[in-house]
């Protein structure tokens, strides 16, 4: 009896939630069959017991789809997934509505037992930002994947992006990422066929060495930029600063309801690297911040933190100041000694 004492063990400790898996009833002739070859077995010896008890269950759960149990449970993962809702503004971190310049997709693909949804896509001239949601089978601390990019049949090569992720909810097994990639010299004027390949995803589990999921999820669509380029608006800027022998001059000032940006110039760059932000005030004495994200050989980007909210559409000005941290050249981690490497300067718009 020992064996089927453990098997009782086994289902009684077994948890499953039948609403999660795709089912096919069996038929009732195939019922009828699996029900008299039970009622014949059931005196045999505790190992034939074992097997009747496996088919008793399989009479209760019913036959999941033709590929398995795995299957289903992918399945249930994708529809789930498909379920959620997580706008790119909420990714971004933005509060105002940006919907109207979304372009939704709202597309799941699994592979290798992974669902990954692109919900939606926001194209800023020159730049594509993502927003994808990645269920894991397990809980993990985080997740990162890399992936490939074309626009009109056009891959999109040796290109700079910036970054996030982090878990939805405290379960830790669905997480939402974003991705804005620069795009720069792709004509983004009208309606875009894009196709997205995300691959190499990598779970980060909890005291535990990174996990590489092969795989493979495609996205294909087609979206436009138009209707936030028509509430883009572009100032020129004429100011600059020096760190060492490094000159760095700020051009442009680009921003709409999504992004808000400062283009520049660095001449002269040195061995060292450094963080650099530009810290002020709007007229109406809201904090303000913007932080050097891409460096492209002397072409520089400076992109609004949504540290303390949106920036408000009602201010006319923007005072800043240039502050710079120098990075250690091994670990590569921010430094802490921050100084004031330039006078403040003023901002002038009509948001």
């Amino acid at each position: 009896m020992k064996n089927t004492e453990n098997i009782y063990a086994l289902l009684n400790d077994l948890s499953m939630d039948l609403e999660d898996y795709a089912k096919e009833e069996l038929s009732e002739l195939e019922k009828q069959k699996l029900k008299k070859a039970f009622l014949r077995k059931k005196n045999r010896s505790n190992s034939k017991k074992i097997g009747a008890i496996a088919v008793a269950l399989l009479l209760v759960v019913g036959i999941l789809v033709p590929t398995g149990w795995g299957k289903a449970v992918y399945a249930a993962t994708e529809s789930k997934l498909a379920e959620i809702s997580y706008s790119i503004g909420k990714a971004l971190g933005i509060e105002r509505n940006i919907a109207p310049y979304a372009n939704v997709v709202n597309q799941v693909v699994e592979s290798n037992g992974t669902a990954m949804k692109l919900t939606d896509v926001i194209i800023d001239k020159d730049e594509l930002i993502l927003s994808v949601v990645t269920g894991t089978y397990k809980p993990v601390e985080g997740i990162n994947f890399d992936y490939d990019i074309f626009i009109n049949g056009k891959k999109i090569r040796n290109y700079s992006a910036t970054g996030s992720s982090g878990p939805l909810d405290d379960s830790r097994t669905r997480f939402s990422s974003v991705y804005a990639v620069n795009i720069d010299g792709i004509d983004t004027t009208g309606n875009a066929d894009i196709k997205v390949v995300l691959n190499n995803l990598t779970y980060y589990p909890s005291y535990a060495a990174p996990e590489k999921v092969k795989g493979k999820w495609e996205f294909e669509f087609a979206a436009s930029g138009s209707e936030l380029m028509a509430d883009t608006y572009v100032l020129a800027l004429d100011y600059g600063f020096r760190i060492g022998d490094e000159k760095y001059t700020l051009e442009e000032f680009r921003y709409n309801p999504v992004n808000q940006r400062i283009f520049g110039k660095v001449k002269d760059r040195s061995e060292h690297s450094y963080e650099i932000n530009l810290r002020g005030r709007d007229n109406l004495g809201n904090k303000v911040e913007f932080a050097l994200t891409s460096v492209s050989g002397e072409d520089l980007i400076f992109k609004y933190q949504n540290l303390y909210g949106d920036l408000s559409a009602k201010i006319t000005s923007i005072t800043l100041t240039p502050y710079a941290a120098k990075l250690p050249e091994k670990s590569g981690n921010t430094g802490d000694d921050w100084k004031q490497v330039g006078e403040a300067f003023t901002i002038h718009l009509d948001l």
